[in-house]
């Protein structure tokens, strides 16, 4: 089993003083239930695409939320499409409900690919014009797809050099 095989080679190497820290899109809540299945080694966890970083013991090492700026343009984007979900990203996992007095890090609208059309997705680029200060992200899979809002340049790669500063490791010592 691959899976085994990787956990063996990560806890050789932390063995040897590494750090491991794992960069993901998901929520805390999903990615730290597989580390507690397979007892996954970590140091930290990058969430949501990169706007959380959390350390071992689940404690917030840094967060980049979006501004509320951009929530009601959102709303009245949303409202008008039809959508098989709705997900805000929060510290604490995705939620479907928006809360004005979390810190909100992103927001994922989950559309069956058959529904999808060029004009909801050029209506989601204007967002982009009204608010450039944030990324526009369309992931797609067989049978949906995620219209994501991040805020602007936060990504796994800006969270793993966020991390690599506050630890002052050396861009020779990070492997992905």
């Amino acid at each position: 089993d691959s899976m085994k095989e990787n956990i063996k080679m990560i806890k050789k190497l932390k063995k040897q003083n590494f750090i491991f820290a794992i960069a993901t899109g998901r929520s805390y809540p999903s990615i730290k239930e597989k580390i507690n299945i397979y007892q996954i080694p970590i140091d930290y966890i990058i969430c949501c695409d990169g706007s959380i970083i959390y350390d071992n013991k689940g404690k917030i090492v840094d967060m980049f939320p979006i501004n509320q700026e951009i929530v009601s343009s959102f709303i009245i984007f949303y409202q008008n499409i039809k959508y098989d979900e709705i997900q805000f990203s929060y510290p604490e996992g995705y939620l479907n409900n928006l809360y004005r007095d979390k810190k909100l890090l992103g927001i994922n609208i989950c559309i069956n690919n058959r529904l999808l059309t060029k004009k909801y997705i050029n209506s989601f680029l204007k967002l982009k014009e009204q608010y450039p200060a944030y990324n526009y992200l369309i992931y797609t899979h067989p049978t949906y797809s995620y219209l994501c809002i991040k805020p602007q340049n936060i990504s796994k790669s800006y969270a793993i050099n966020s991390l690599k500063e506050k630890l002052n490791i050396d861009d020779n010592d990070i492997y992905v």
